[in-house]
């Protein structure tokens, strides 16, 4: 495979998981406010059997600027803080739900734990080959 049709296939394999975890996460966050209310996220609380704290609101809307901060390439640091996000906020709502005995939207909520894996680990290695690489030579260099 050539170089630059490498580097295409890496940019697909980059973006393809890393588009489909921000739509999931900016529309469901977009969902979570606008369609669902905060008189509705009460009961759905009440029904997760979850307290009712300022994590239901709090909780979408980092979610929201998690995605801002993946689709920021500029970032690396701040992009894995917003994986890990992704990660452990979808982990928890798979658990409520486990609790609430809705097993499909527990399913949901892996499969946009296993999406935001592969995308974390394709960001990590688009960077990685991307990255200059260290050419050392077998003979040392005179002093």
């Amino acid at each position: 495979m050539s170089t630059s049709s490498h580097s295409s296939y890496n940019k697909v394999l980059y973006w393809i998981p890393t588009i489909f975890l921000c739509a999931g996460m900016i529309g469901s966050t977009i969902v979570w406010f606008t369609v669902t209310g905060p008189p509705e996220i009460l009961k759905i609380a009440e029904s997760m059997k979850a307290p009712n704290t300022w994590a239901f609101y709090a909780l979408p809307f980092g979610q929201f600027i998690a995605a801002i901060i993946i689709l920021n390439r500029k970032m690396p640091a701040a992009r894995t803080f917003a994986y890990s996000f992704a990660m452990f906020y979808n982990g928890g709502l798979m658990i409520l739900l486990l609790n609430s005995d809705s097993v499909s939207g527990a399913a949901i909520e892996f499969g946009k734990i296993a999406v935001a894996v592969w995308a974390y680990v394709a960001d990590r290695n688009r960077i990685a080959k991307s990255a200059p690489q260290v050419v050392t030579s077998g003979a040392s260099a005179p002093a």
